[in-house]
């Protein structure tokens, strides 16, 4: 039996988080968080954001977020100045990424300089995978659980001689899902999921991860430190952009270049 926490300790952390939040309304400071994925052959497009503090008695700076002088600095040479397009969204329709290349993002926000700086990094290279169909038996009240043994992990890999950080994204293009298991009364899980960043030079994506049958598009990215330090910060997911960045100054978020190559592969029924 697990052991009950003494109500004194429960009554400390309760001050705890009271004061914590306290100081965090009262020491809260308008921040810009900025959202910026750079990728070849889109145009450069920066997303800037207000946070949301836990409560509503705090100052705003006169700032609008819609109408801010974001200027990018391409390959420290030439600076453009990026046009707002509503939402917080900023685009050059006349800059577009390509690898290699590296920019300096700057704004005032808050009397401040904000400031970021990225580059993107190579196309992931040497990529294979192991096989490029595998076959899953169907699970569902008719089928009862599966027989016999599962098909082997598909194993993709690509070249890594400094380390860098990669991840893979798998996503079924069917337009119609073609369910592997019964989900019951269950929402039915997304058409896409990822790995988590590693800096080794393989992944193994198992058959049990792979929800629907179809056509997966594997999609490999080369990311830098910082976009696998995000996600390591929030476990799973890369939303929360209220953590520092050591490429932003004062501000929060992502700015960040990112490289990427496609393989295929087929989930058929068993």
């Amino acid at each position: 039996m697990q052991a009950k926490i003494p109500t004194i300790l429960f009554l400390m952390v309760i001050i705890l988080i009271t004061s914590c939040k306290k100081k965090e309304v009262s020491e809260f400071t308008d921040t810009p968080i900025i959202e910026s994925y750079l990728e070849p052959g889109n145009y450069l497009n920066v997303k800037i954001s207000r946070q949301i503090p836990f409560s509503s008695n705090v100052s705003y700076s006169s700032d609008d977020i819609n109408n801010l002088n974001v200027q990018v600095t391409f390959n420290n040479t030439t600076t453009h100045t990026l046009q707002p397009i509503g939402n917080g969204k900023y685009i050059d329709s006349l800059l577009m990424v390509s690898e290699g290349d590296n920019y300096n993002l700057s704004f005032e926000f808050n009397s401040k300089n904000v400031k970021a700086y990225t580059y993107v990094p190579s196309k992931p290279a040497g990529v294979s995978q192991s096989v490029t169909e595998i076959y899953i038996q169907r699970m569902d009240s008719a089928s009862g659980p599966p027989t016999g043994t599962q098909p082997d992990p598909v194993k993709i890999k690509w070249s890594n001689s400094d380390n860098s950080y990669y991840l893979i994204v798998v996503e079924n293009i069917e337009t119609t899902l073609d369910p592997i298991r019964d989900f019951g009364d269950n929402a039915p899980p997304s058409n896409f999921f990822r790995k988590s960043p590693t800096n080794t030079s393989s992944e193994e994506i198992r058959p049990m991860e792979f929800q629907y049958y179809g056509t997966h598009r594997l999609v490999i990215y080369h990311v830098l430190p910082d976009y696998a330090a995000l996600y390591d910060q929030n476990s799973t997911s890369s939303q929360n952009l209220t953590n520092p960045s050591t490429s932003i100054t004062n501000g929060y978020g992502i700015f960040t270049g990112l490289n990427s190559d496609t393989l295929w592969l087929e989930v058929k029924p068993q």
